[in-house]
């Protein structure tokens, strides 16, 4: 292993720290976790009151879903609550965004080690850390479990990349103490961590040996993950890991489908121009004239195997290629530019320091480097802030959930109709945890319970929000056709003092009571 140079050291931490404060600066004024979470919230808190024991059932939303969910997150959230006695909200308000930015070193010895470059991975590392889809599910409240698999998978990526080229036992041994922590982290990272050590395998090795070690390794986190997956099985069978396997594919797209998807290349979710896609694009397209296909078929693969949790993982090989870019194309452009029009400058030592001040060297490149940071900085920041102000609760939302915790008749059912979309719907995802009722067409949780048709469960919640434009008939007919009850209706509202027409007809309606309003909700009980 090389030794870190100082400049690198300095380097990394600098786009760490800056990593941070851009996370914290939208975090810091929320006052709540970003968007989702509320699942989570519930399973820490079971956790905790089953005395750190993994509970059989989870209580969210009273629809005895199994704890079947990989724990280390939860254990981490539970343990620094007990010890410090901070909230569980206030340690996933700003837990995710902290373990979100230690990610950004952990990229850094990945992309160093696969590229060979200390100075492309130091442009990767800062691109990675800019690119919002690198960081923007990370930072929300669900970032309990994803920032710790990202952690780990970036970690045990380079390990197996590692383990490729060498066959020593230490590095089996890292690589299954790494792997295993992915697979207490999050499902996601664990699958696009397996697929990412095959495919090293496939092509850096395919030797018999090679295969032996990787057996080894994969035989090794089995044994060390077994407390929770055996814990599972023996509770549950296969049932709540088949159930998700099915959710993941109602939640994603074919194969056929994902290959448009792919050619569309906004994948990122760069709020404005994407400009650092294309110049990942543009490094994986000089690493492909090269024939250097590594990179390319990586960032294909993972986003064929597994469409859904893809994106994130696939800006991985997308960052890499922005640092090559940027280091081979785009500066040696400028200087050549330059050199065409006066004198080149004496050379210098060939150290790293050397290298660093000659990619700063001319006006060119400083005006073209200060324009891409400036504009992933505020790329960044409007991302995280695009989360905060149009997916994350509200101190009026907690208000009402206060209200309904209160007030509402114990085992109330509420119908929430927010018009939002069934996996990405902060006030559904929340209001089970923080009132102690339940919402009837809430969908998360139900990918983990077996015999649920989850693709039945989200056309269930479409057609209640479709109520939203249209009236009480419409929440009545919804009932009736689909066997639920509901004793309150919940209205969201997403403009100030903004009437649905739903809410304009159960004003009018006799069969409903307004018993509580403020400027983010309406509640209806149902008489």
């Amino acid at each position: 292993m090389r030794s870190r140079a100082p400049l690198a050291i300095v380097v990394m931490s600098f786009i760490t720290l800056l990593s941070l404060g851009i996370r914290l600066a939208v975090v810091l004024p929320a006052g709540f976790p970003l968007n989702d979470g509320g699942l989570f919230y519930t399973m820490i808190l079971d956790l905790i009151a089953n005395g750190m024991r993994l509970p059989v059932f989870g209580t969210y939303n009273g629809a005895a879903i199994p704890y079947a969910y990989p724990p280390l997150g939860f254990y981490v959230y539970a343990l620094f609550h007990l010890a410090t006695h901070i909230s569980v909200l206030d340690l996933m308000q700003f837990g995710p965004a902290i373990i979100s930015a230690a990610s950004i070193p952990a990229f850094y010895v990945l992309a160093e080690e696969m590229m060979g470059s200390r100075t492309q991975a130091a442009f990767a590392t800062l691109v990675y850390s800019l690119l919002p889809r690198a960081f923007e599910w990370l930072i929300m409240g669900g970032g309990v479990t994803r920032s710790l698999g990202t952690l780990f998978a970036l970690l045990a990526m380079r390990q197996a990349y590692r383990l490729s080229l060498s066959g020593s036992q230490r590095e089996i041994l890292r690589m299954i103490i790494l792997g295993g922590l992915v697979v207490y982290s999050h499902p996601e990272a664990a699958t696009h961590t397996a697929i990412s050590a095959v495919f090293f395998y496939l092509w850096n090795d395919r030797s018999r040996r090679g295969l032996v070690r990787v057996s080894l390794a994969l035989f090794g986190i089995l044994i060390i993950s077994a407390p929770w997956w055996g814990s599972v099985l023996s509770r549950h069978g296969l049932e709540p890991f088949l159930a998700v396997a099915n959710a993941a594919r109602q939640d994603s797209y074919n194969a056929f489908a994902g290959l448009f998807a792919l050619l569309r290349f906004d994948f990122s979710d760069e709020p404005f121009v994407t400009i650092l896609t294309v110049l990942g694009l543009l490094g994986l397209a000089r690493k492909l004239s090269r024939r250097e296909y590594l990179l390319p078929v990586w960032l294909v693969a993972m986003h064929s195997l597994e469409p859904r949790g893809g994106p994130a993982f696939m800006m991985i090989p997308l960052a890499m290629g922005a640092g090559l870019a940027i280091e081979s194309m785009i500066l040696p452009g400028l200087r050549l530019r330059e050199s065409a029009a006066g004198p080149s400058p004496a050379s210098e030592p060939d150290s790293e320091a050397a290298v660093m001040n000659s990619l700063f060297r001319g006006r060119s490149a400083r005006l073209v480097l200060g324009f891409l940071f400036a504009y992933g900085v505020m790329s960044a920041y409007a991302t995280g802030w695009r989360i905060r102000e149009g997916s994350t609760l509200t101190a009026a939302d907690l208000q009402a959930f206060a209200w309904v915790r209160t007030n509402a008749a114990p085992l109330s059912q509420f119908a929430l109709v927010t018009r939002a979309l069934p996996l990405r719907d902060a006030a559904s995802e929340w209001f089970p945890g923080l009132t102690d009722h339940t919402s009837a067409a809430t969908v998360f949780g139900m990918e983990w319970v077996r015999g649920v048709d989850f693709a039945g469960r989200i056309e269930l919640y479409r057609s209640l929000q479709a109520c939203a434009v249209q009236g009480t008939s419409c929440l009545r007919s919804w009932a009736e056709e689909r066997g639920e009850s509901f004793d309150y209706v919940y209205v969201r509202r997403t403009g100030v003092g903004e009437r649905t027409a739903l809410e304009e007809s159960l004003s009018r309606s006799t069969d409903f009571a307004l018993v509580y309003r403020n400027e983010a909700a309406a509640i209806y009980e149902r008489r």
